[in-house]
């Protein structure tokens, strides 16, 4: 069969696929009405998981189910925008880590909103100001993100999904690397690259700024305004050196190859169960020996998989102390419901941040 013919073919099936898309969307605007009546979230991230899983089992190639995932996911982002409009806050300016995580949940249809700092984000959630946002909680090399931990003692805001997004490092510039003398990032990315930069670049200064994509808009500014701009670097995502007239120098220049850093997608709400999920809690306890391990043994006692726990100040009394949790299950199990009413008698206060898919 000539080219030309079987391209007609795709063109047919285009068609039809155009057709059956917006028959689908007209479905989408008539579930939004009955949410709408029923004052329910649009966002529905157990349903988003369902829909990924079934797509998944029924392919049989030759597209690959990553490839079919990154369409439902920009596919279920219109459709989301069809019953509402949504706003995701996030720590901008936009090129940051958080901006492209963000993107990987929700696509390119929705609104992003930038802001200053983590805390920011919390408020945009919590003053209804946005619908969603999204704020890094756990990297594989540093551990918990404190500056986001904290903020859960202050606001009321609900964990509805998680994100699980790689953390590739490159060092950029518009001189050679020989020629560096500072080097612009953030606080944690230079620690994720503390001995390739020890090694690489063992007399740059390194000047801490707020996030990536800040260093890029310093780095691009010094090129335009002063001689010693020529000297800058900056390391940050790869797809940033476009945006800014950067030249990538070195690829992947985390010390460990396998860094992650989880993150948490925050609303006013969380949904129903998917069948592989973990919930996310708050625990206040008094300051005595062994208050910790009593609320602990519930959770062997249910054969409940804890899979972080961090001490927080509550910031309210000196040394007065509360524990993120993190587990695996569902608060509708009833293991988790036993485990959690054991808990709720050893604390003073608890608090469930949240249910929620569980990213693997």
């Amino acid at each position: 069969m000539e080219i030309d013919q079987l391209r007609k073919q795709i063109d047919a099936l285009d068609s039809k696929i155009v057709e059956l898309l917006n028959e689908r969307a007209g479905f989408v605007l008539k579930i939004g009405e009955i949410k709408k009546q029923n004052q329910a979230q649009v966002y529905v991230p157990n349903r988003e998981q369902e829909v990924y899983s079934r797509v998944t089992a029924q392919n049989k190639g030759p597209l690959s189910n990553e490839c079919l995932i990154s369409v439902y996911r920009e596919l279920m982002a219109g459709s989301l925008v069809l019953e509402k409009l949504i706003k995701v806050s996030y720590l901008g300016p936009e090129g940051t880590f958080s901006y492209y995580a963000a993107k990987q949940k929700f696509g390119s249809s929705i609104e992003y909103v930038p802001v200053r700092s983590i805390d920011d984000v919390f408020r945009d959630v919590a003053g209804s100001r946005c619908d969603y946002g999204i704020v890094p909680v756990e990297n594989s090399t540093e551990g918990g993100i404190r500056e986001t931990l904290n903020m859960f003692v202050e606001f009321d805001v609900k964990v509805c999904a998680e994100i699980i997004f790689p953390i590739h490092h490159c060092l950029m510039a518009n001189c050679k690397e020989e020629e560096i003398k500072k080097v612009y990032s953030k606080l944690q990315i230079f620690s994720q690259c503390r001995n390739w930069l020890a090694s690489n670049l063992p007399y740059a200064e390194l000047v801490e700024v707020s996030s990536s994509a800040e260093a890029a808009r310093i780095s691009e500014k010094g090129l335009k305004s002063e001689k010693e701009g020529l000297n800058c670097a900056i390391i940050a995502h790869v797809e940033i050196a476009p945006q800014y007239g950067l030249k990538i120098l070195c690829n992947n220049i985390e010390d460990n190859p396998n860094n992650i850093t989880r993150f948490f997608v925050l609303g006013k709400g969380y949904g129903a169960p998917s069948g592989n999920d973990r919930t996310a809690l708050m625990c206040y306890i008094k300051n005595r020996p062994g208050a910790l391990l009593e609320i602990l043994e519930p959770f062997r006692t249910y054969s409940i998989n804890l899979t972080n726990i961090e001490s927080l100040p509550t910031r309210k009394k000196v040394w007065e102390y509360c524990f993120y949790l993190d587990f695996e299950g569902h608060t509708a199990n009833e293991n988790v419901q036993n485990a959690l009413n054991e808990v709720s008698k050893r604390c003073f206060d608890m608090k469930v941040l949240g249910s929620f898919p569980k990213c693997d």
